[in-house]
């Protein structure tokens, strides 16, 4: 438990900081730059390359001169392929490459097929994954875009460990025959310098972040989504709707279930971003007033008994020289004004503020980058009573993925090394209560109608756990169509525990 004196001053401190940095980086202003969907700050730490966010593969197809090229279409091109497949070097070839361009279109197509195995041991068991998959990627015109990710995997070795694996990034089940997962990831795009406009499947990170975003956290499972994105001069308006999948049943089958997010951005100066939006999770309808991207979603609220888990945000980035970023970001899951300032339960938001620097030092024409990340989450945090409107997607928190009733400190380092190769380490240390933590948990049972409006929170209530975890991988890509990855992680504290973990992954 902290101090008195701490309970007392920080649920005022936290939004009053917020609100000051907010004020302080007003200067003047120039053209939007930037986008609400693909934050310039992430963590480059994953346990596996089929975790790695397949939305944020921007890569320009591949192409080998106009018309369609395969390895196979001459002995020529037989042998180039071989020698690029078992020598290091760029990659060069693809399975499909075709291009075409005349003086009214061009168009562009890449397609992969890759391979791997993983290989993990966990403190519960030891288990592999063998996985297969296709990558499809086209440009049209440079304003079109259609890609495509899919690949299936089974699982050997100790199945009840492997149930729970970070490398469960899609459906999975398991049978007679077997574990199996699978994942899709793609979008059918346009984009401009003033609007953009998608339909796919994905998942996004809302705000820069390195731990994880306390808006929107990309460390879901992929949904089906809808974007749409207007930029004019300083402004921006962003909008998504997503199709979420439920994480119980309700009368034998699984309710329909939504979310809905729309921001505005104002970039005053190329060096400045200030952005505000709503978020919302629905289900057992689709409600057509949250697909007015400008409606005030909040104030509808009150109409539908509270049904509905809405929440605003706000934050800044601001980039004071080419090489440094600093941000800062707050959701408010509840917002009564005449208690804002209290210890309330229904006080609940999160705070997060980092500083990303790359220093001076090009490696294999990249910069290595050093952020260090600080963010607080009052309890009850992401909380909801109705299983359609949990924070929620397919039994993954879509908001902070620690969890909240928690304070949490965080620095990883990207550096990259020669031979298309880079080490990333990331060490953290979490404070976390073990009263209302979990986004699971209904505060109805919890807070019943005769204290609901009276009942206090404290920041780190409960048992309180300290767990520092150390990461480190190694992604060694010396070959043009191989790439090697090597890590581990470490948790400390009072369940201390250590897991291995290595991937390899052939594409061509």
């Amino acid at each position: 438990m902290i101090p008195a004196a701490w309970q007392t001053w920080l649920p005022r401190l936290v939004p009053l900081l917020f609100l000051v940095a907010a004020a302080a980086l007003c200067p003047a202003q120039t053209n939007f730059t930037n986008t609400a969907f693909y934050p310039d700050i992430r963590s480059q730490l994953t346990p596996s390359q089929l975790a790695d966010n397949e939305t944020y593969r921007l890569d320009t197809p591949l192409t080998w001169g106009t018309g369609a090229h395969v390895p196979f279409e001459s002995w020529k091109a037989i042998k180039s392929s071989a020698l690029e497949i078992f020598l290091p070097g760029e990659r060069q070839r693809a399975l499909l490459q075709y291009a075409y361009k005349d003086s009214s279109l061009s168009y562009a197509l890449e397609a992969n097929i890759f391979t791997g195995r993983d290989q993990r041991w966990d403190p519960a068991g030891a288990y592999g994954l063998t996985s297969l998959g296709l990558r499809v990627n086209s440009i049209f015109n440079d304003n079109f875009r259609a890609r495509a990710v899919f690949w299936n995997g089974k699982f050997s070795g100790d199945l009840a460990s492997a149930a729970n694996s970070p490398l469960i990034d899609g459906g999975n089940a398991t049978v007679n025959t077997g574990s199996f997962v699978d994942n899709i990831n793609g979008e059918l795009s346009y984009s401009d310098e003033h609007f953009s406009a998608a339909l796919g499947r994905g998942r996004f990170q809302i705000g820069n972040s390195l731990s994880g975003s306390v808006v929107l956290s990309d460390r879901v499972n992929e949904y089906d989504y809808a974007l749409l994105e207007q930029r004019v001069g300083q402004f921006s308006f962003s909008f998504l709707h997503t199709t979420l999948r439920a994480d119980t049943l309700v009368a034998g089958a699984l309710p329909a279930k939504y979310a809905a997010i729309h921001q505005i951005t104002w970039q005053p100066k190329a060096a400045l971003d200030l952005y505000y939006g709503e978020t919302v999770i629905y289900g057992n309808r689709l409600d057509l007033s949250y697909l007015v991207p400008a409606n005030y979603w909040r104030v509808g609220k009150y109409g539908i008994n509270d049904r509905d888990n809405l929440n605003l945000y706000g934050g800044v980035n601001f980039r004071p020289a080419n090489d440094l970023t600093l941000y800062a970001m707050m959701l408010l899951d509840e917002l009564t004004l005449r208690k804002l300032l209290s210890n309330w339960w229904g006080n609940k938001y999160a705070f997060q503020t980092g500083v990303s620097w790359n220093p001076p030092v090009i490696i294999n024409k990249e910069k290595p980058r050093l952020g260090l990340e600080f963010t607080a989450v009052r309890p009850w945090t992401y909380t909801h009573y109705a299983n359609v409107s949990m924070y929620s997607q397919e039994n993954r928190p879509l908001g902070y993925a620690k969890g909240s009733n928690l304070l949490d400190a965080t620095v990883e380092l990207n550096f990259p090394l020669p031979w298309n190769s880079r080490w990333d380490s990331q060490f953290s240390c979490t404070w976390q209560g073990s009263r209302g933590n979990d986004w699971r948990l209904n505060y109805r049972d919890e807070f019943p109608s005769d204290i609901i409006d009276t009942a206090p929170a404290y920041w780190l209530e409960g048992d309180l756990s300290v767990t520092p975890v150390w990461q480190n991988t190694l992604r060694i890509g010396v070959m043009a169509h191989h790439v090697l990855l090597l890590g581990h992680r470490s948790q400390f504290g009072s369940a201390p525990s250590h897991a291995l973990f290595g991937n390899w992954q052939f594409s061509f």
